[in-house]
């Protein structure tokens, strides 16, 4: 089979929206089921068999996709919910990224002692712990149209931890390769701090042209066209482009005040093709023999840094006498992990002090993404319907 875009993005998709019934007919969360659906056409699988291609297409779906879930993500918290619960985002956010590090470092550091290496990797893999993956949550979140405090903190928590995770990842290399800690957080400066910036320049320009637009039908391409230039604008000057994505949702929103929905609205409409495409394109990345490589050290970090985050989260909640519904439950929403650590995770192989545990780390990361990406809204749905955030018998239709 020829690298088609159009034949194999079409084989996913469909193989998606029928594993969608039995999701619908079972009440599961739909993206899991997507991922199950991509993982049916990866190589190891039935695209071994039909010789089903992922291009250089791939990324760049995937990544438009994320930045679009990141829009959504920073468009859904309003100023007045951060006044309300910002200081537990921001003392959970702090419990689950030591908790998870913490966890992970002993374990693998454990497991690996007296190996060469032992420290780096395990410093690497828990520095690499603390971040997770929005999409999963998200969608889960607008799957269910849940709305609670433990909703809100979960999109705060995942819109934040995000940044954390690039300063600590600065500060690695600072300690590992020799550079400065003064020149890693510089770098980390302007990753973060030129993210929030273009993206509050780009949301106050898209809420000010939104206020001139009469005709409804030109929000969705204004708000892609929006979202599309702030990506192309932090690739080129080497910024976060989930950061950028998110605070461009939120300042939009925020500036455009009681109508903010209006900037939502299109790419919402969107959203379940955007799932959709996303994660059986996640699932369609599965590769049996990253799976099996080490498949101790998988488990090892997969398991750390889930009771980390749990244990982390629960304490932080506790500390700051945040509502019992998120003390017990959002440990278990920020379980997911994919992008940005295994960006992140790429970055090390090109490290000469990471030269031969850097395709081990790789491994795992991509590994535990696998197990993530089926798990993890299992894990959100969970967490919600305990929290009595959704309805136990809503289905999404």
């Amino acid at each position: 089979m020829t690298e088609s875009l159009f034949l194999n993005l079409g084989l996913l998709l469909v193989t998606g929206l029928l594993l969608s019934l039995v999701a619908a007919r079972f009440n599961l969360p739909r993206i899991a089921l997507y991922a199950l659906a991509g993982l049916v056409w990866s190589q190891d699988l039935l695209g071994g068999v039909f010789d089903l291609q992922l291009g250089n297409w791939s990324v760049v779906l995937t990544d438009t996709a994320l930045a679009l879930i990141a829009y959504l993500i920073g468009g859904s918290v309003t100023a007045r919910q951060l006044k309300r619960l910002g200081n537990t985002i921001v003392f959970c956010t702090v419990g689950e990224v030591l908790g998870a590090a913490t966890l992970v470092f002993l374990g693998v550091w454990l497991f690996l002692s007296g190996k060469a290496g032992a420290l780096l990797v395990a410093a690497a893999l828990a520095v690499l712990a603390a971040s997770t993956a929005p999409a999963a949550t998200v969608a889960v979140i607008h799957e269910y149209r849940s709305r609670g405090p433990l909703t809100t903190s979960l999109l705060g928590v995942v819109a934040l931890d995000d940044a954390v995770g690039i300063i600590l990842f600065s500060l690695l290399l600072a300690i590992t390769t020799g550079t400065s800690i003064t020149g890693a957080m510089s770098m980390a400066a302007v990753e973060i701090g030129g993210a929030l910036m273009l993206g509050m320049v780009m949301g106050w320009a898209l809420a000010f042209f939104g206020h001139r637009v009469r005709n409804p039908h030109f929000f969705l391409p204004m708000v892609l066209s929006a979202i599309l230039l702030s990506q192309g604008l932090a690739e080129i000057w080497h910024c976060s482009a989930l950061l950028t994505a998110m605070t461009l949702g939120f300042v939009a929103r925020a500036t455009f005040k009681s109508g903010g929905e209006r900037l939502l609205a299109p790419v919402e409409y969107l959203e379940e093709l955007v799932f959709l495409v996303f994660f059986t394109l996640a699932g369609a990345h599965f590769d049996l023999d990253v799976l099996l490589s080490g498949v101790e050290l998988v488990f090892i970090y997969v398991v750390a840094r889930v009771l980390g985050k749990m244990a982390g989260t629960n304490l932080a909640a506790r500390f700051i006498a945040a509502p019992e519904s998120v003390r017990k439950y959002i440990g278990l929403g920020v379980v997911p992990q994919a992008g940005i650590a295994i960006g992140l995770a790429l970055s090390l192989v090109n490290h000469p002090v990471f030269a031969d545990s850097g395709l081990l780390i790789v491994n795992v990361i991509l590994a535990s993404t696998l197990i993530y990406e089926l798990l993890g809204p299992f894990a959100t749905r969970y967490a919600l319907l305990k929290a009595g955030e959704i309805s136990g018998e809503q289905r999404y239709e």
